[in-house]
C-alpha cells in the first residue's frame, strides 16, 4: 500500500513544448478576428526577419580575415573557400567564399576571387593545418630542414586554387586559425570524388608527422582522428616514404624549432654580439659617432653631476623669501 502516490515521471521536453504550442494556438484562436488579422502579419514579419539575419550571419556573410571571425564559430562552424597561396608546408591562405558556386562565386559578376597580391591584402584567412607538423622552410635567416622543399611542393600542388572546407578549432600564438581541412579530389571522368582530410593525406605520403607539441594539440572535431593520424604516420614510417626515407639522424620539426628558438627568429649562442655593437644599439640619436665615443661623453657627465645642488637652491630661495617677509613687517 502506498501511503503517498508515486510522483509522476518527468515530462519529455518535446511533449512539454507541444503542449505549450497547443495552448498558445488555442489562446490565439480564441481572440476576435480583427485582433488576429493584426497580430499574425506582425509575428510572421518578425520571424522572417530574424531567420534572414541568422542565415546571413552564419552562412552567407564573408569574413575577410581571422580577426573578423566570431568567437562562437570555433568548434562549431566550417568555412568554405579557395586556397590562394601556400606559404609553408603546413599552412596556407584561404579566401572565404560563403555558399560557393551556388551563391555565384567564380561565375557571377562581382563575385570573383581576387588574384593580385594587392587585392588579396587583408582579405584572406591564415590557416594552420591541425594535428600535423611539416619540415620547416628557411625563415628569418634559419636554414631549411631536409625534405622541406618536397613537402611544400606537395601541399602547393594539392591545395593551390582548390576549394576546401576548414573546420575552425582555435587561434594559435601566431594569430593563425588552426583548422582541420577537408577537400574533394577529382574522381572518375573528372568528377568530384569523396572527401579527404588534408592532414591525413600528408601523413600517409610521409610529407609531415603528427604534431608533438605539449600545448594546444588539435586533431579535429571528429572522434578517433588522433588514432587515425598516428596509424597513418606509423604506416608511412614502415614504408620509409617521404621524411621517413631520409638518411642520417632525423630531426623532427619540434626539435628544430627548439634548437633555433621557435619561429620568431634565429638564435645562435655560438655567435655572441660584440660589446661595441650592443652599446651602439642602446644609445640612439647620433649617426656617424662610434658607441665608444658616445659612452665617453655620457660617463663624465654622469660623474660630474651634483645631486645636492637643487636642494641648496631651494634652501636659498626659502631663506630669501623669509628675509623679504621680515623686511615688509618692519
Amino acid at each position: 500500500m502506498w501511503t503517498h502516490p508515486p510522483p509522476d515521471p518527468p515530462e519529455h521536453p518535446l511533449v512539454r513544448g507541444y503542449h505549450n504550442l497547443k495552448y498558445s494556438i488555442s489562446e490565439l484562436t480564441s481572440l476576435p478576428p480583427s485582433t488576429i488579422d493584426i497580430i499574425l502579419p506582425s509575428i510572421t514579419t518578425a520571424a522572417t526577419a530574424l531567420t534572414l539575419v541568422y542565415v546571413y550571419r552564419n552562412y552567407l556573410k564573408r569574413y575577410p580575415d581571422s580577426n573578423s571571425l566570431p568567437p562562437h564559430f570555433f568548434r562549431r562552424k566550417g568555412l568554405y573557400g579557395k586556397v590562394v597561396s601556400v606559404g609553408d608546408a603546413d599552412n596556407f591562405r584561404l579566401f572565404h567564399t560563403p555558399g560557393g558556386r551556388v551563391m555565384g562565386w567564380g561565375w557571377f559578376p562581382g563575385r570573383r576571387v581576387p588574384e593580385g597580391r594587392k587585392e588579396l591584402k587583408g582579405q584572406t584567412i591564415h590557416v594552420r593545418i591541425a594535428g600535423v607538423d611539416a619540415p620547416e622552410c628557411a625563415h628569418f635567416g634559419k636554414p631549411s630542414q631536409p625534405h622541406s622543399a618536397e613537402s611544400l611542393k606537395y601541399l602547393t600542388s594539392l591545395l593551390t586554387s582548390r576549394y576546401v572546407r576548414a573546420h575552425l578549432l582555435r587561434r594559435d600564438q601566431y594569430e593563425r586559425v588552426v583548422c582541420s581541412v577537408s577537400m574533394r579530389r577529382r574522381g572518375i571522368l573528372g568528377l568530384l570524388g569523396f572527401k579527404h582530410d588534408v592532414g591525413l593525406l600528408m601523413l600517409r605520403d610521409g610529407m609531415a608527422q603528427v604534431y608533438e607539441g605539449t600545448y594546444g594539440i588539435e586533431f579535429g572535431r571528429r572522434e578517433g582522428m588522433e588514432r587515425k593520424y598516428r596509424a597513418a604516420e606509423e604506416e608511412a614510417r614502415a614504408k620509409k616514404v617521404g621524411i621517413w626515407g631520409l638518411k642520417g639522424v632525423y630531426e623532427s620539426p619540434g626539435q628544430y624549432k627548439a634548437r633555433f628558438g621557435g619561429k620568431e627568429g634565429p638564435f645562435t649562442p655560438s655567435a655572441p654580439v660584440p660589446p661595441e655593437k650592443t652599446a651602439g644599439e642602446k644609445v640612439k640619436g647620433k649617426r656617424g659617432v662610434s658607441s665608444a665615443a658616445l659612452a665617453s661623453e655620457v660617463k663624465p657627465a654622469a660623474r660630474g653631476r651634483k645631486r645636492k645642488a637643487p636642494v641648496v637652491t631651494v634652501v636659498r630661495v626659502v631663506k630669501r623669501r623669509k628675509a623679504t617677509t621680515t623686511d615688509k613687517k618692519k
